[in-house]
């Protein structure tokens, strides 16, 4: 018998996203667009749904960019679905599954930093 641990049900996951889209739009409520970046593959995943939201509650526009982070060597190099100008002096958001340490997203905020 195999037992699983439920974090947040459905109508939990759909709320927290909810209101990770409002901090978003409330951030950037100035901006005309903003970048929404998701490492790899869960983060891709969640920055998808975020993106769907965003648009939905707010007039911003927003561009998604995969981000490709080797988990297993994160210092390797990284790479972007879409070019440095693109998001270039814009605000960007980072999106990740952090489910142990948060090595990737540091990983991937140093990049971007850069």
């Amino acid at each position: 018998m195999t037992s699983t641990t439920v974090i947040l049900d459905k109508t939990q996951i759909a709320h927290k996203l909810r209101r990770i889209a409002y901090q978003i739009y409330e951030s950037n409520v100035k901006e005309e667009e903003i970048i929404i970046a998701g490492i790899k593959e869960n983060g891709y995943t969640f920055a998808k749904k975020l993106k769907r939201m965003v648009e939905k509650i707010s007039p911003i526009k927003v561009t998604l960019c995969a981000v490709t982070i080797d988990k297993k060597s994160p210092s390797s190099p990284i790479t972007t679905s879409i070019e440095a100008k693109e998001y270039t002096n814009k605000s960007l958001v980072l999106v990740d599954d952090v489910l142990h340490s948060g090595t990737t997203l540091i990983y991937g905020v140093k990049y971007f930093l850069d």
